[in-house]
């Protein structure tokens, strides 16, 4: 039986990445984002993804309601690094994206992208595109090359 070293030190992270869709697990993700940042001093990298199933037939059938979404999603964005940047994280950057599968395009194309050394992402939510009760931050924890952090908001009952 090998010796356990104690003398290990904690990975301090350069670039987190977080995935963040509108649902209070999202929110959850980002905020425990903003403390890992701010605790390491690292780049926070927020990140939102439009998927075309989270709009409804007639919606994805028209561009003047897509249109709208990405303006919706892109203010949003723009109010999480202000959110971030208030708190204290230096260095934030935004990213948009269209897609299919949220969990695939943080994983494979956002993430190699900005160097993530870690990403975030939350437990679950009722809508957005973290749906089916964790199955994007599932596929995200099965399949990153990095470290990740599944940020899971306790409800007391």
């Amino acid at each position: 039986m090998s010796k356990l070293d104690l003398n290990i030190e904690p990975n301090q992270f350069k670039t987190i990445l977080v995935g963040v869709d509108e649902s209070e697990q999202g929110y959850f993700a980002l905020v425990n984002a903003v403390h890992q940042a701010r605790e390491d001093d690292s780049k926070l990298v927020i990140a939102t993804i439009l998927e075309m199933g989270d709009l409804s037939t007639i919606e994805a059938m028209s561009l003047t309601a897509v249109k709208a979404k990405r303006v919706e999603y892109e203010e949003n964005l723009k109010r999480y690094r202000e959110f971030a940047l208030s708190k204290g994280v230096k260095d934030v950057q935004t990213v948009f994206e269209d897609g299919s599968k949220a969990g695939d395009i943080l994983v494979h194309e956002i993430a190699p992208e900005v160097q993530a050394d870690l990403i975030i992402v939350g437990a679950h939510s009722r809508e957005g595109f973290w749906d089916s009760l964790g199955s994007q931050a599932t596929y995200v924890s099965r399949h990153a090359r990095v470290s990740v952090m599944v940020a899971r908001q306790l409800y007391r009952h």
